[in-house]
């Protein structure tokens, strides 16, 4: 099962995890983990919520259609605000971010 994993503001991801519910080519064959980020995160300037949104696609559901839907959804959350690809895993991957940040792929 494929796991792709956004950072971003909390609101921003929020309403990114609405639309992908909503989406007919996504709804029921993505769950969604909504994880909040510590604050003391001293790499940003900006004074928002932060938090990471990891989509998890259903074994036998990852075809073109379901990441080019989910694609558009993100672009359309970029233009709303910063959202960064954190990291692209397989299922049973070891949980540890490649950007060496502590405690965020705990679920």
């Amino acid at each position: 099962m494929p796991i792709i994993e956004y950072r971003g503001e909390s609101a921003n991801l929020k309403v990114l995890a609405r639309e992908i519910e909503a989406d007919p080519h996504l709804a029921g064959t993505c769950s969604l983990t909504l994880t909040p980020l510590r604050q003391d995160r001293r790499d940003s300037l900006r004074h928002a919520n932060w938090a990471e949104i990891s989509v998890s696609v259903a074994s036998g559901l990852a075809t073109n259609a379901v990441y080019d839907a989910l694609k558009v959804l993100v672009e359309r959350a970029r233009d709303r605000g910063p959202v960064d690809e954190v990291t692209t895993r397989p299922e049973g991957g070891s949980g540890e971010e490649s950007d060496g940040t502590e405690g965020a792929a705990e679920r």
